[in-house]
């Protein structure tokens, strides 16, 4: 990777593999990935359940730790950092949970929950808490009022714009959304879409977008990543991919999207068939071969590496043309 692609970047990730003990033995759930997010870009991770993408995001702001690779985030490595440097970045990386009945503080009203990293990176005396508070809130599209509210009390909407709110607190530069809308009804996934569109365009923020949700994805990000047993398949400007897919994977994951007109013929032939291999003991070669209608001898003996053209990759003996 040249070095001015490198400082254009927000992210680079090199290589990067975690591995989980589990009783059925060792789970790779992220392996050798490579990834580059520029600054102020969206950047979608889709997959199925399982793949890995949700892992993904939180060794991207470390929030777990590698077992090979690399995560740089304007340069540093975050794996190499010292606690304090470490805690100075994670200022600037933030991430908006998909749980949001699980990732805020049942006991706090939600004054205390957008004070909290206020109070621990010290960005205001306490006496500003409040109304940086109430602030955040407007930022958001919520009513001052709600600061007295506890979670319970809020709905699934609400309660995402305040996880939302909390992120923002501290003025971070990176985002990683981990299916910020796949909780909420369909009227509210939009609201929800749109504000955050509206804070990356006003904030120059970069987002990391993980969703299984592809119309999620291409309403949304600029790149998309798809990912299948915690390695990527493809890769490249998003339109590009879904109008055009070089991985089978890609190809029957977009034929599995329903459609408005079922009478009418989808493009990318049946759906995905069959179930996902256990990530403990995956197929030798290409991990999709057992799905795919498209394999041959070559794919169980051989990993596909990534093979990029332009802005586009593929990890496919076989790409489609």
């Amino acid at each position: 990777m040249s070095t001015a692609l490198g400082q254009r970047s927000a992210l680079t990730i090199s290589g990067l593999q975690t591995k989980f003990h589990t009783p059925q033995g060792e789970l790779t759930a992220v392996d050798g990935v490579d990834l580059t997010v520029p600054r102020g870009s969206i950047v979608g991770l889709v997959g199925e359940s399982g793949c890995g993408k949700s892992t993904l995001g939180r060794l991207l702001l470390g929030l777990l730790p590698p077992t090979e690779g690399q995560v740089l985030f304007d340069g540093q490595d975050l794996a190499q950092c010292a606690p304090k440097e470490l805690r100075a970045l994670r200022r600037q990386m933030q991430m908006v949970f998909q749980d949001t009945a699980a990732a805020l503080n049942p006991r706090w009203d939600v004054g205390e929950i957008l004070a909290e990293p206020l109070r621990i990176h010290k960005l205001c005396p306490p006496r500003e808490f409040a109304s940086r508070a109430e602030a955040l809130l407007e930022r958001v599209g919520l009513p001052r009022h709600l600061l007295g509210r506890y979670p319970h009390e809020l709905s699934g909407g609400q309660r995402q714009r305040v996880g939302i709110a909390r992120a923002l607190a501290v003025e971070p530069r990176l985002v990683v959304c981990d299916e910020p809308v796949s909780a909420l009804d369909v009227s509210v996934q939009a609201q929800m879409l749109n504000l955050l569109l509206d804070l990356q365009a006003d904030e120059g923020l970069t987002y990391v977008l993980v969703s299984h949700d592809l119309s999620v994805v291409r309403h949304s990000a600029g790149r998309v990543c798809v990912m299948f047993l915690g390695r990527v398949c493809e890769i490249g400007p998003t339109e590009e991919v879904f109008t055009a897919p070089r991985h089978p994977y890609t190809k029957l994951l977009l034929a599995a999207v329903p459609r408005p007109d079922p009478t009418r013929r989808n493009e990318n032939g049946p759906p995905l068939a069959g179930e996902i291999p256990s990530p403990v003991t995956p197929p030798s070669g290409c991990r999709f071969r057992t799905r795919c209608p498209y394999a041959q001898a070559r794919c169980a003996q051989e990993v596909p590496k990534l093979q990029t053209e332009g802005a586009r990759g593929v990890a496919c003996h076989f790409p489609l043309r």
